[in-house]
């Protein structure tokens, strides 16, 4: 494949790293709101009206790939052994201790920007679930900070897969990382596993998404709906992913919020 076609010239860039700090802080405003007692879906309304608000799309809301049923909402959520294309529901109410995950994706100027954190609600009084969740944001970091032009992406995913083994948990093998841009999903795919020498070279230009997938036990995944997965086994689940632009010498997080 010629991976010319997937690096993104000066002004595309500066589009994506200007949608970057509106979704880094459309999540900031959205994890204050998870709380216990919250209904999960007023995180959508609430993420609808932000997206209003700063003229950007909701990318994943009405996404209909392959034949599949348009997805109902802008924001992908989980809870608990809940695990990737879930989403928030009335009635759904957020509970001390649960595991939520907040995935999303918006579009400013015809380029799209993705990026999820877990966190754990209220008290945090499960260790477990409280290891998930910080190994899947330490993945995410360690393994950013490998990108580079003429890295392998193997070298990134065997990091991540490392990382997240020694701390006895598992990464998702099903789902994978990608490039992004005017697609949401584009070249190359960047999984969670693998081999240094796996996969083909990053080139200065390309815009991916690295996602941190994190279960407690194994690491099937089944269908609850056409969308919606959950973790076979019940075992929690938690995901931590940037939007990266790799750069002359290094990398620039895009989707990180000012300080």
């Amino acid at each position: 494949m010629n991976n010319m076609g997937f690096v993104k010239n000066a002004e595309d860039i500066t589009k994506m790293r200007q949608g970057g700090k509106i979704l880094a802080e459309i999540l900031s405003e959205l994890k204050k709101m998870l709380v216990p007692g919250r209904d999960s879906f007023e995180l959508e309304k609430e993420f609808i009206k932000m997206c209003r608000k700063n003229k950007v799309g909701p990318t994943c809301k009405g996404y209909a790939p392959y034949g599949m049923p348009p997805f109902p909402t802008g924001l992908c959520l989980s809870i608990n052994n809940q695990s990737v294309h879930c989403f928030p529901k009335k009635g759904v109410i957020l509970k001390d201790d649960d595991v939520v995950t907040v995935d999303t994706v918006i579009n400013y100027k015809g380029l799209n920007v993705d990026a999820a954190f877990s966190t754990v609600v209220g008290k945090k009084e499960n260790a477990l679930k409280n290891t998930l969740v910080n190994t899947a944001e330490k993945a995410l970091y360690e393994t950013i900070s490998e990108v580079g032009p003429g890295v392998r992406i193997g070298r990134i995913s065997n990091k991540m897969q490392k990382i997240v083994e020694s701390q006895g948990l598992n990464v998702l093998k099903d789902y994978a990382g990608h490039g992004i841009g005017p697609e949401m999903h584009e070249y190359p795919e960047i999984p969670c596993y693998g081999s240094v020498n796996d996969g083909p070279k990053l080139m200065e230009g390309m815009t991916i998404c690295i996602e941190a997938l994190v279960c407690t036990g194994d690491d099937t995944v089944v269908n609850k709906s056409e969308w919606e997965t959950c973790m076979a086994d019940g075992g929690y689940f938690a995901q931590a992913e940037h939007t990266i632009l790799v750069t002359k010498d290094g990398y620039e997080i895009l989707t990180l919020k000012n300080k």
